[in-house]
């Protein structure tokens, strides 16, 4: 079912970069959509991007810990997450208007690889204790605690802050970010057994409708109980139960149905999706780009949401990805200009029987 059309060379795992790609996608819409589209569909990219994203790492690092060991895992996950320091910091350079999630991608990308050999009960245990903590921790008054007991052992009130930002930030948030990352690597074995990423489809379908229910449950009872819809970025529990259970959906979905898809429109999501990092950088220069020009692109002032710049983000992710997966074939470098530097190092660590294929 985890079929790899790309070719052996790379033995890509296609339903995984679909995913991938549903992530980068959802980040362009929630970025710059104008408007919530039909009976606010579009809206949900607000809850399922980030935390899209942080499972996803969590998927790497489990098939990463099973592929070369606990040892290479860690050194490969301390190098991605200094490219992902390196390129927050050039992201901020480019003075888009949006809220840069690769830090806290960082941290993490180490924190998934040191739990990834878990056993499956105790990511599961883990992934529950910070579904029921995650919200208080995120609070305010926890990350107020925290850091007040931070200050009173000595540390330095600095890096106590920035530590409160991690755990409290105004949109993302370590404790949840990790939670997703578990819950990543819980689908990804449910879904898998131990078949390398080649996923059954019978149980992805089984557990794409237990997340869809249980998202339309949270959903239809907040709706009852408030009347009104989740607010994105709160980190209340509500939403917390919510965003796993579309991440859940979304990645046993995209195991379920993109083998069925036609090779053509596979690649549409696929082969963004095997370069989101580099395709990342990218919108986030594009966007800095459109907020510095005014046009027709502007909805108005520095505004950057509007239909044509989210046409733009799309079409033109889609068409990078294709003309470089076509001009540059050559591994590592053809998995995309920022991915190829990482895997060109991480292929130099070794504890592989074969080059590391970023997945």
């Amino acid at each position: 079912m985890g079929s790899t059309r790309t070719g052996p060379r790379r033995e890509r795992i296609e339903w995984i970069d679909a995913a991938r790609g549903v992530a980068l996608f959802s980040m362009f819409v929630a970025h710059t959509a104008p408007s919530g589209g039909p009976a606010g569909v579009l809206n949900l990219t607000e809850h399922l991007t980030a935390a899209l994203f942080a499972a996803l790492i969590g998927v790497s690092a489990r098939l990463e810990a099973g592929r070369t060991g606990l040892g290479p895992a860690l050194l490969r996950s301390l190098w991605r997450g200094a490219v992902l320091v390196a390129l927050t910091l050039l992201n901020v350079q480019f003075g888009a208007g949006v809220v840069d999630i690769l830090g806290f991608l960082a941290v993490v990308t180490l924190l998934a690889a040191l739990l990834a050999g878990l056993p499956w009960m105790v990511r599961a245990g883990l992934a529950a204790l910070l579904m029921a903590v995650a919200p208080l921790l995120q609070s305010t008054w926890g990350a107020g605690r925290l850091v007040l007991s931070l200050t009173q052992s000595g540390l330095d009130p600095a890096l106590a802050s920035g530590i409160q930002d991690l755990a409290a930030g105004p949109y993302y948030r370590l404790p949840s970010l990790l939670l997703w990352a578990l819950v990543g690597s819980l689908v990804l074995d449910s879904l898998t057994r131990g078949r390398g990423g080649k996923a059954s489809r019978p149980r992805a379908l089984v557990v794409c409708a237990a997340g869809t229910v249980v998202a339309v449950v949270v959903m239809v009872w907040i709706r009852w109980e408030r009347g009104s819809f989740l607010v994105p970025y709160t980190g209340e529990q509500a939403e917390v139960v919510f965003n796993t259970a579309l991440v859940v959906a979304v990645v046993a979905g995209c195991a379920a149905v993109v083998p069925l898809l036609p090779l053509g429109l596979t690649r549409l999501l696929a082969v963004p999706g095997s370069m989101t990092l580099s395709l990342y950088v990218a919108h986030t220069a594009f966007l800095g780009w459109v907020a510095r020009h005014p046009g027709p692109w502007q909805v108005s002032g520095r505004y950057d949401d509007s239909w044509l710049v989210l046409g733009t983000l799309m079409l033109g992710a889609v068409m990078v990805a294709l003309l470089w997966r076509t001009g540059v074939r050559r591994a590592p470098w053809s998995a995309g200009p920022i991915e190829g530097v990482i895997r060109a190092a991480e292929n130099l660590v070794g504890g592989s029987r074969r080059p590391s294929s970023g997945q």
